[in-house]
């Protein structure tokens, strides 16, 4: 993956965790649709292509924070409210779903990701 088409985030694991990572961000809508037919819209698709690390050195799960920049902020109470607060709205999500994205073939290995989804 080239690097220029990857920004810093931080996720904010369980409140008492960071993680700086490097990660492909778009501002996107995906409707996803769950077992009692409600839909939610995703305002964010996020690939981080470090999936060695996933869950060995970085963890990220439903529920976490992600910022759109790298920061270092520690998390008094509400990690949402108090990043929105300080870095906008649009720079903070909170991550609605997450997939593992790992393709078999040895020629697309550069392109396995973690994909997370964020609102």
């Amino acid at each position: 993956m080239r690097n220029d088409l990857l920004q810093d985030i931080t996720i904010y694991h369980n409140k008492s965790e960071r993680y700086n990572l490097k990660a492909s961000v778009r501002n996107t809508s995906i409707l996803n649709r769950n077992r009692t037919g409600t839909s939610l819209s995703d305002n964010a698709l996020i690939r981080i292509f470090d999936i060695e690390g996933y869950n060995d050195t970085w963890k990220c799960e439903k529920g976490d924070v992600i910022v759109f920049m790298n920061v270092s902020d520690d998390i008094v109470k509400a990690p949402l409210t108090e990043l929105k607060q300080k870095y906008g709205k649009d720079n903070v999500i909170e991550v609605a779903s997450i997939d593992k994205n790992i393709y078999d073939a040895p020629e697309l290995k550069e392109i396995n990701h973690i994909k997370i989804g964020g609102r």
